[in-house]
Formats: structure tokens, sequence, C-alpha cells
């Protein structure tokens, strides 16, 4: 093989490694700004969803409470129903997103929780943390979701603690099988909000795409650079200087190795010089 090739090779080794190393460290720092992206939707969306239910624990409720206390007015006065409705009109602006809040005994049973849910929700009652967040496959799509627990606090009891205790007009609604049994303190449920991240994972391959073509499109820029210089710098004078060898081994002792540059192919040159030189002394000694 020649020296052409072999650095030809070793090149393309290199440019392997290195392709091999940008894609796979491309790839995390892209999926890591997609997770960054996706955590501040979710963070965006929670933060509008505990404010409009703050906002109607500590102003709207009270006022009702105490102008109309027999009014059954769950939009207004029930915090997990303020959540539904919030999380119904958001969907309606972000339908690729999903909103929930959701429990494995709910009133309303179009919030019960599904079996991932439910884990998510034993979880929290058993290891009691504040939040889980992850990636996860739901309806056949890639989601980015965080969940939040819901604790029965002293204002849901009287909705939630048994079917006699809670309002006539929401147990005619709901019913007595489902939604009761609550306990102060108990995790009864959690709030999952789904951002979506196949939209956002192919714009990420696309960029990761774009990175790879420009990275080899500079490569291949630079390969024939170096394929150029090679051949100028290395390859031609070493083939001047076998011409010129094959030349005097045929008698043209009138033959002079000549290289332009100055380095390890000139000192080679002079080398050889010296030793056409001793030749012809040699010759002539020969010949006397």
């Amino acid at each position: 093989m020649t020296i052409r090739k072999r650095i030809m090779v070793i090149l393309a080794a290199v440019y392997a490694i290195s392709l091999v190393v940008a894609v796979t460290g491309g790839y995390f720092v892209l999926k890591q700004e997609t997770t960054r992206e996706a955590i501040e939707k979710t963070e965006l969306f929670a933060a509008v969803m505990s404010a409009n239910q703050l906002y109607m624990a500590q102003n709207i409720r009270p006022e009702i409470l105490d102008r109309l206390p027999d009014l059954y007015f769950p939009e207004a006065t029930v915090g997990i129903q303020m959540l539904v409705e919030t999380a119904e009109l958001i969907q309606q602006k972000y339908p690729e997103y999903i909103f929930r809040v959701v429990s494995p005994n709910p009133l309303n049973q179009t919030n019960l929780s599904d079996e991932f849910e439910n884990r998510i929700i034993h979880d929290f009652s058993k290891l009691r943390y504040d939040n889980w967040e992850g990636f996860i496959e739901k309806n056949g799509k890639s989601f980015y979701a965080t969940a939040i627990p819901i604790e029965a606090r002293s204002g849901c009891i009287w909705c939630h603690s048994t079917p006699d205790a809670a309002h006539p007009e929401m147990v005619e609604e709901y019913g007595t099988e489902s939604g009761y049994g609550y306990k102060i303190g108990d995790v009864v449920g959690a709030r999952f909000i789904y951002v979506p991240t196949e939209k956002a994972m192919a714009q990420t391959m696309k960029k990761l795409g774009v990175s790879v073509l420009v990275l080899s499109v500079l490569f291949l820029i630079a390969f024939l650079l170096l394929d150029a210089f090679i051949v100028r710098s290395i390859v031609h004078p070493i083939e001047e200087i076998t011409a010129i060898a094959t030349d005097i081994s045929k008698g043209h002792m009138e033959k002079e190795f000549k290289v332009r540059s100055n380095d390890e192919i000139k000192a080679l040159a002079d080398a050889f010089n010296r030793m056409k030189v001793s030749l012809v002394k040699a010759i002539n000694i020969i010949k006397k």
C-alpha cells in the first residue's frame, strides 16, 4: 500500500470515529435541549393551572360559600373541578398536548386514572415524593410527562368523605359508588401534563442531520486539500527521486536529485546526491 493510500485510510478512520463521536454527542446535547424545552412548557402550563386553582380557593370560593352556603356550584367552589375545567380550556388551544386531573377513585368517571397514572399515584402515596417526570409512550405517541400529587385537604372532605355528608345535588349527579372515603392527607389523585416530543425530536434529528452534513462537507474539503498537499509535497518528490535513481542505475550519471522543499524529502535527495558522487568516484577509480 502506498504512503498516500495509508494516509487516506488513516484519515477515513479518523473521520469515522469523529462522526460517531459527533453524532452521539450531538444527539445527547440536542435531546437535552428538547427535554429542557419540554420541562419549560410543562412548568408554564402547571403554573397557569395552579394559579387558577389558587385564585379560586382564595377569592371566589370563600365569597360564594359565605353568601350562598347551600349553593351547589362545583366549577367555582371545587378545586379539582377548576383544574379539570382549566385543563380542558388549555387543551382546546393545544390539542396535541394532554392535560389530565385524575384519580383512582373519582366522582366523575371521566377523571378515572389509567394503569400508568395509577402506578404514579400509588408511588406518590407510598414514597411521598413531590413530583414525577419522564418520557413515556401514550396512545402510540411519545410524550414528556410530569405529574404532581393531589392530597385530600379539609375542604375536600365535605364532598368526598361519605355520600351522606356530600351535597345532595352532587350525589344525585355522580351517585354513591365512587369518589368517597377520602381522608385528610391522603394522596387521592394527580395532575398530569403530557407534552408531545415527536415534533421536537424530529427537529432535533433534522438539526443533527444538518450538522453531520456540514461536518462531512468540511471533512471532504479538508480531505481533498490534504490529499493535494500530500501529492505535491511527498508523492511527487518521491516519484521524481525514484525516476532519477532509475536513470542513474542505467548509467545516466549526469542526473541530479533536485527537491525544492526544505524538509526530510530534500534531506533524502541530498543523501542520494552524495551517494551518486561517491558512486561516480568509485566507478572512475575502478576504470583507472
